[in-house]
């Protein structure tokens, strides 16, 4: 039998087989667990449990063991032959059965039917499901440290998101002061971070979903938030700071250079090591997990400051190997198994078979062409397990880069399975300000998670389609479609293909009279920019959320629509100070300050309702910069009108 044609779900399953009929989902009856010690599935009943009241306002009550009495609709039983996180299921004319290799392939059958029932209530058709996942580990990483900390009740939701999908696996990553140490609360008192006490509950709300919580604490490069404090700046490379290297960034961007405050370790300094067994000590008796991702990317100074002396005579790679080595032994000693960002060592790849055998090298990339297939060969060369971990494309994107996204995913997720990933990580960054909405990412944790779970089955996953179903209950069956149109403004850019990053986004960033990036723009591409957002933000009026979070949400997408918009009216400002000065006057300028202050208000009120108070002032700080550059300018054009 052919598969229904309204039936979607995602992760598409690696065997569906359909037979002719249906299932009656009677009022009456019980969710069974064959034997007592199919308890431990418990967790997955409770869920079916919710979704038979909360879907179809039927009243199912739980039973271990068969017998007389008990009529077995729902049945969970364990067999020894299916894999870790395999499942079963089976519809048929006696009810619905799951057979599962481990708890969580129950919790993950569950998943599978909760889309079935939500699409056909309750008359489902007979089939057959033979499932389990391509990747052992599926995960999402949250950047919680570029200003942007999510409230509790937030990160719950995107937990709860991620169980639907079958992800199992989340970190939160950590540079600065997102978490409370208890050793250095000067560090974050004026701050609102995360507590330990926090992370127990997201912890056990995660356990109770297999979703494993990873900590994430970076612990070589990024530490700007520590290196830059008088207490611990001798422990920095360069303690003064140092300009970065001009081949290395867009010249574009920052004609003048390109000032990076202390960031990585001074890696001879022993205090280094005693500062960073502090740090991992107050933050790991909080997770359960025994995995812990130690960062270590983007060492952008190692051997230009106090060890350039070593790495001149030793090697920068053979330096960063000796620390990396140390920071092993740091996270031994604690019990746990490292991961740690693979992009230094890749630039010395003739080390990578010296890295220790128990680490866990983690491959990331975030463009379309991103080299996945020759990268995590190095690794399964040397034997070194790896992840894949490629991105949203969200950051830098005001409303998203949704083919890049969906792209890098792609990539990822097929080279990864070729050479033999145990994990695929979707990272999910948010580098000067954090300033797009959650609703940019979740295309991107959808299609991740499809491919992640089975390759081969979700490369063609209709993500429109879920998002309209399975995340915003939309009526319309429209936002979907609007959030991937929205993120790729960026197509209209001049073809300019940029990593991590979109023209008008950057134009945001820049200062007000360096106009090189608005240079290769011309006034007909912000023309046709103008007129495509402007259709979008039209499409608005066709939608109808049913999710808890419908007036945000919308609102959150007037907000990135918005930024767009004021993007591109900055873009012809610029044109006209690089081009045809004398057509500007101070009116234009004062509307423009007008725009953005309706556009700053906004995004205080929206950051507010979901992140915490603490970073707020830091994202916007590019904005208020920008606010001020327009003010002097439009004092500039008055006063030369007066003259």
């Amino acid at each position: 039998m052919s598969k229904p044609h309204s039936l979607h779900l995602l992760p598409h399953p690696r065997s569906i087989v359909w037979s002719e009929g249906q299932f009656h989902l009677p009022a009456k009856g019980s969710i069974v667990l064959g034997r007592e010690e199919d308890r431990a599935v418990i967790p997955a009943a409770r869920k079916l449990q919710l979704l038979l009241s909360q879907t179809l306002q039927l009243n199912v009550p739980l039973s271990v063991g068969t017998r007389p009495s008990v009529r077995p609709v729902y049945y969970f039983s364990y067999s020894p032959l299916l894999p870790q996180q395999g499942y079963e299921l089976h519809v048929g004319e006696n009810g619905i059965s799951v057979t599962y290799g481990s708890p969580e392939g129950a919790f993950y059958a569950v998943a599978t039917l909760k889309q079935i029932i939500r699409q056909c209530g309750r008359e489902v058709p007979f089939l057959q499901i033979s499932d389990q996942p391509d990747f052992p580990a599926r995960g999402i990483m949250l950047d919680i440290s570029r200003n942007k900390i999510p409230k509790l009740d937030t990160l719950y939701r995107i937990i709860d998101f991620m169980a639907d999908l079958k992800l199992n696996q989340l970190q939160l990553y950590i540079e600065g002061s997102p978490f409370a140490y208890e050793s250095f609360p000067q560090v974050w008192e004026l701050e609102t971070p995360i507590t330990g006490e926090e992370i127990l509950l997201l912890d056990a709300y995660c356990r109770e979903r297999y979703i494993e919580l990873v900590p994430n604490q970076n612990s070589f490069g990024h530490m700007e938030g520590w290196l830059t404090r008088p207490e611990f700046n001798d422990l920095a490379e360069i303690s003064e700071g140092f300009m970065f290297p001009k081949h290395m960034y867009d010249n574009d961007m920052y004609p003048e250079g390109l000032f990076m405050h202390p960031g990585t370790f001074h890696t001879e300094n022993p205090e280094v090591l005693g500062l960073l067994g502090t740090m991992y000590d107050d933050l790991l008796p909080y997770f359960s997990s025994k995995l812990f991702n130690v960062g270590c990317d983007e060492t952008y100074e190692l051997g230009l400051g106090k060890s350039k002396a070593t790495a001149d005579s030793k090697g920068k790679g053979q330096l960063y190997l000796s620390f990396l080595q140390k920071i092993h032994g740091l996270v031994l000693e604690r019990g746990k198994t490292m991961q740690f960002w693979g992009d230094i060592i890749l630039q010395h790849p003739e080390l990578i078979p010296q890295l220790p055998k128990d680490i866990i090298a983690m491959e990331w990339g975030y463009g379309a062409e991103h080299p996945f297939e020759a990268e995590t060969l190095k690794f399964k060369e040397a034997d070194i397990p790896f992840y894949v971990c490629p991105g949203t494309s969200s950051w830098n994107s005001l409303t998203g880069r949704s083919d890049n996204m969906l792209a890098n995913l792609r990539s990822a997720a097929i080279h990864g399975k070729n050479n033999g990933a145990i994990g695929y990580l979707i990272t999910d960054w948010g580098d000067f300000g954090h300033w797009q909405h959650l609703p940019v990412s979740y295309a991107g944790f959808v299609y991740g998670a499809g491919v992640a779970w089975n390759v081969e089955n979700n490369l063609e996953a209709d993500v429109a389609e879920y998002l309209n179903t399975s995340v915003f209950y939309d009526r319309s069956g429209k936002i979907g479609q609007l959030l991937l149109d929205l993120g790729n403004y960026y197509k209209l850019e001049s073809g300019i293909s940029r990593p991590n990053d979109t023209e008008l986004s950057m134009l945001m960033r820049t200062l007000l009279h360096n106009v090189g990036l608005a240079l290769k723009l011309t006034a007909g591409h912000f023309d046709h920019l103008e007129q495509y957002i402007s259709e979008v933000e039209d499409r608005l009026e066709d939608l109808t959320l049913e999710c808890e979070d419908a007036a945000l949400v919308i609102e959150e997408l007037r907000n990135g629509i918005h930024f767009v918009q004021h993007a591109v009216q900055l873009g012809r400002i610029k044109l006209l100070l690089a081009s045809e000065p004398e057509k500007l006057n101070a009116a234009l300028i004062r509307r423009q300050i007008k725009d953005l202050d309706i556009l700053l208000h906004h995004y205080r009120q929206i950051w507010l309702q979901r992140n915490r108070l603490g970073g707020l002032e830091q994202s916007v700080s590019r904005l208020a910069r920008l606010r001020a550059e327009y003010s002097k300018l439009a004092a500039e054009l008055a006063e030369t009108k007066a003259l």
